[in-house]
């Protein structure tokens, strides 16, 4: 069976949970061969493995990459929760998977609009963000693996990270209003998916008054990739509303105040800070610090000081802010 590939990647033998199957064939190396372990289709039993062979790590053919991070998706909830794992491991498989899933959520979206299936997807993700994110040191672990150079499917699982960091054990905030501000987090930059690229990657200084009227449109774009879904109006406000400002300067219905829904006001802050800390084509990453210090001094009347506060509060107990 091994003669059957030529190339493997390794994993650790802690991302396989025993009893669950998974569609790739798992294998481990002694002597420099690659031995098969489990064929795809069948159980894991892998602690037996370890405990025989002091194994470490698995190897996956190339050829069933896809298979294996469908698998962990599929499990991910579980595999976070496993105590057994290392955090930083857990971090790791977090943050790569749920950038998988997102990365594939803009790119084969159905025309126009998402699919639902890819919804339930997200769904499962931000169910076990949310779990994840509740233990302590984990934002801290999974600031080790957040991407800094700028696209849309990173941001948006960053952004995520950051407001539900923000919004847990805050007064009012259950548990199916973290789920709903996570799912309006993942999606609430879709509409750029139909937003010229050239544009977007273009400083705003630069745009003409056309191009800034078209960068406008991604919310409502939003919306409408969204509208077969099964959304709140918690999520929907994340996806229309995180561009508004609390000074009404704001697009695209120019809400002032209170009128911004409570959590677009949270997600807005951490919108702004992941842009700033992140490569974009026209800048240069800032600092955590140097971000804060420019959303303080330089954009004055644009986000609710308690949610910017409790931004800076979240990112100094984490140890993020040098």
């Amino acid at each position: 069976m091994a003669d059957e590939y030529t190339e493997y990647f390794p994993i650790s033998t802690l991302t396989i949970i025993p009893g669950t199957v998974g569609q790739f064939d798992l294998f481990f190396r002694r002597e420099g061969k690659y031995l098969l372990y489990c064929p795809k289709g069948e159980g894991f039993n892998r602690e037996q493995l370890a405990k025989v062979l002091e194994v470490t790590e698995f190897y996956v053919p190339n050829g069933h990459k896809l298979e294996y991070e469908s698998y962990l998706a599929k499990n991910l909830g579980d595999l976070l929760q496993n105590e057994r794992v290392p955090l930083k491991e857990r971090s790791k498989v977090f943050y790569a998977i749920s950038s998988t899933v997102m990365k594939k959520a803009l790119e084969t979206r159905l025309p126009r609009q998402m699919n639902p299936k890819t919804h339930q997807e997200l769904l499962s993700v931000v169910r076990a963000s949310l779990i994840f994110m509740s233990k302590e040191e984990a934002l801290r672990s999974v600031s080790q693996f957040i991407a800094h150079t700028y696209q849309t499917y990173s941001h948006s699982i960053n952004v995520m990270v950051l407001l539900l960091a923000v919004l847990q054990n805050m007064p009012d905030m259950d548990r199916q209003l973290l789920l709903d501000c996570g799912m309006g987090a993942l999606l609430h930059d879709i509409g750029k998916t139909e937003v010229p690229v050239e544009i977007l990657n273009k400083p705003p200084e630069d745009l003409s008054d056309q191009e800034w009227e078209t960068v406008k449109t991604h919310p409502p774009k939003g919306m409408r990739i969204c509208s077969s879904l099964d959304l709140s109006s918690a999520a929907i406000g994340c996806i229309l509303f995180h561009h508004e400002k609390m000074d009404g300067s704001g697009y695209p219905g120019g809400l002032k105040g209170e009128e911004i829904p409570l959590e677009v006001r949270a997600l807005s802050v951490c919108n702004v800070y992941d842009a700033l800390t992140t490569d974009r084509p026209f800048a240069k990453a800032l600092a955590p610090f140097e971000a804060l210090k420019v959303m303080k001094e330089e954009m004055p009347g644009a986000f609710d000081n308690r949610f910017y506060k409790r931004l800076v509060f979240v990112l100094n107990n984490a140890r993020l802010v040098k």
